[in-house]
């Protein structure tokens, strides 16, 4: 789960307690809950990443209501998330416009620029002038 590094540490709680809730309700499906934890912390990109860990009763070899369970359990935190306004809105990422075409060069140990290595394998095939570096 991500939520948004402006949510506050009670609504995270709140959040919290709803899935234990969820877990103890249904003691035929969910063992216990093991945890709840911050797995991820992007202050860049706003967001704390969440991980739930429950243990489910059945055993793997019967993974049908084990996959089931989980989607349930996936489904209600998704709803509670909602409920909670605890949605991730991810930043608006950069445009960048350019009108002129720009080539990239390396330095060489002389000082001055030479040809990249993509540009020059793109001249042993004969085709340089149709490189385009980004």
């Amino acid at each position: 789960m991500k939520f948004g590094s402006d949510v506050s540490y009670q609504m995270v709680k709140v959040f919290q307690a709803a899935i234990e809730t969820f877990v103890k309700s249904r003691p035929r499906e969910w063992a216990q809950l093991n945890g709840f934890r911050a797995t991820r912390v992007e202050m860049e990109l706003n967001y704390i990443e969440y991980v739930i860990v429950a243990t489910h009763r059945e055993m793997w070899q019967n993974i049908g209501p084990i996959l089931q369970s989980k989607a349930d359990l996936a489904s209600y935190s998704l709803e509670v998330s909602k409920k909670l306004n605890l949605r991730y809105h991810n930043p608006p990422k950069p445009v960048h416009l350019s009108l002129t075409k720009k080539k990239r060069a390396y330095l060489i140990e002389d000082g001055s620029y030479g040809p990249s290595e993509i540009q020059k394998v793109a001249a042993l095939f004969g085709s340089a002038d149709s490189v385009e570096m980004i």
